[in-house]
């Protein structure tokens, strides 16, 4: 569980919760008032609907086990591939080209690193990997990206969404109001205008509170994932150079953000799997 979502999404909960009491001045039967189912399935509802139409069935079901993978702790295993790729180059640099298959297959887990392993024991050039990773992480960081912008669209509609359904209250309410008495007419008004108001209360919350925080969570963990990608093609690439260990781990450090340049050439773990 990502602590810093959980938090965050608690956090804002509870503000929002507070602000509403504080408005109704702690009367817990109008704090109610901001409860409406309707107004709920018109946001969420055509939103969800609005998607479905504009993408694939598969890519949205693919973003419903994103919303999922939001909360869950981030995994940033550079420095046991590091690590691994380290020894494998020393393993190689030695003359183990016969264990270079079962070093591969021990990154079952990461079937990048693995075909890049088993792109040098075809004896590929270092030209022709790195074109093929290169290739490879293009279309990975499309991939991607292209179901944030699915969850930006939901973002994007969410709001708009929210006026429909206020325009759906304003036309129920002013086709049920009665002129003839002034004193009901203008109580009819009043509720009735709050209700619809809900609606776009819904689409803005879910627009800034759901879906837009999501996206930007998703976004960094795409960027991180290219680039755990783009250091594990560098370190292919020294393997086949055979480059010395302490060598690798020094070269791939230079690529790693603050967050995971904790690598030390002397103290790293001295590891041959992921």
């Amino acid at each position: 569980m990502n602590i810093g979502t959980v938090i965050g999404f608690v956090f804002g909960l509870f503000i929002l919760f507070l602000s509403i009491l504080f408005a109704v001045e702690f009367e817990f039967g109008r704090f109610l008032l901001f409860g409406s189912i309707e107004s709920l399935l018109i946001v969420l509802g055509m939103t969800v609907a609005a998607t479905l139409i504009a993408y694939p069935f598969q890519d949205v079901k693919k973003v419903f086990d994103d919303f999922k993978k939001a909360f869950a702790e981030d995994e940033s295993p550079v420095e046991q591939y590091i690590s691994g790729l380290a020894t494998i180059s020393n393993t190689y640099a030695r003359g183990g080209d016969t264990k270079l298959s079962s070093l591969a297959n021990e990154y079952a887990d990461n079937q990048f690193i693995k075909e890049g392993l088993e792109y040098i024991e075809l004896r590929y050039t270092e030209a022709l990997i790195k074109s093929i990773m290169s290739s490879q992480i293009q279309n990975e960081h499309q991939r991607l990206l292209s179901q944030v912008q699915i969850i930006k669209n939901m973002s994007a509609n969410a709001p708009a969404f929210g006026v429909v359904g206020t325009l759906i209250g304003l036309v129920v309410m002013m086709s049920g109001l009665d002129p003839s008495d002034t004193e009901k007419l203008m109580q009819g008004l009043g509720s009735g205008m709050a209700t619809a108001l809900l609606t776009t209360f819904y689409g803005v919350l879910s627009s800034n509170f759901i879906f837009s925080p999501i996206a930007t969570k998703i976004e960094k963990r795409i960027e991180d994932q290219i680039l755990m990608m783009r250091v594990c093609m560098e370190g292919i690439i020294l393997v086949l150079k055979k480059t010395p260990e302490n060598m690798v781990r020094d070269q791939l450090k230079v690529y790693l953000p603050v967050q995971w340049a904790s690598i030390s050439s002397n103290n790293a773990q001295q590891m041959t799997e992921p």
